[in-house]
């Protein structure tokens, strides 16, 4: 009788001790999160803007931070162009996609933390430009006696991408290196600028 006692508890602490094992287990299963696409930061240095005075636009997609090329330029595939002093967006006359855009002034870049709703321009024609070119136009003021080209504090251009993402990006330098102080030995036309792009569709720029 002791040992058919001692039995019917063994095997009945066996098992609660498999049943217990089982439930953790199934607690432990976890579902597969989805991921939430995000915003990303980024600074982009020395992006050739026609160096050589070929006349040739440099395609950048925001999304990805690449140079787009070829037969891709004259798709939606890319977001904002640089010639010199000169930038088109991918959308209104003779473009591909849906870009818009708008300089702000007196902005201070971090605290842009929300895309404006209203106030955005596309590129109509080759001179009326959504980020217009000439000193104090734009991003930039021009100075005849250093002939140097400086971005203007507090320009902050709003930019929605080709596929009408939301963005924002401030131009930090227009020569090689990013120097501090340029002079008339700076190589030029190679823009450093930093960017925050929205991938969720959001106007949240932080």
């Amino acid at each position: 009788m002791r040992t058919s006692h001692f039995t019917t508890h063994f095997f009945a602490l066996v098992f609660c001790f498999c049943g217990l094992f089982a439930s953790s287990c199934q607690q432990k299963v976890v579902e597969p999160v989805v991921p939430v696409a995000q915003g990303k930061a980024i600074i982009t240095r020395d992006i050739a803007a026609d160096p050589m005075s070929a006349g040739r636009f440099t395609y950048f997609n925001l999304k990805d931070s690449t140079i787009v090329t070829g037969a891709d330029t004259a798709t939606a595939k890319w977001d904002i162009a640089f010639r010199g002093t000169t930038i088109w967006i991918n959308g209104g006359t003779g473009r591909f996609g849906q870009a818009q855009a708008q300089v702000l002034t007196a902005q201070d870049y971090d605290a842009l933390v929300l895309a404006p709703e209203t106030g955005w321009r596309v590129d109509s024609s080759a001179t009326a430009l959504a980020i217009p070119t000439g000193s104090g136009r734009g991003w930039y003021n021009y100075s005849s006696a250093t002939n140097i080209i400086s971005p203007i504090p507090g320009v902050v251009i709003a930019l929605r991408s080709a596929d009408g993402k939301y963005a924002k990006l401030q131009i930090q330098s227009y020569y090689r290196g990013a120097p501090a102080m340029p002079d008339m030995n700076s190589a030029s036309r190679y823009y450093t600028f930093r960017y925050f792009y929205q991938a969720d569709g959001s106007r949240n720029l932080k």
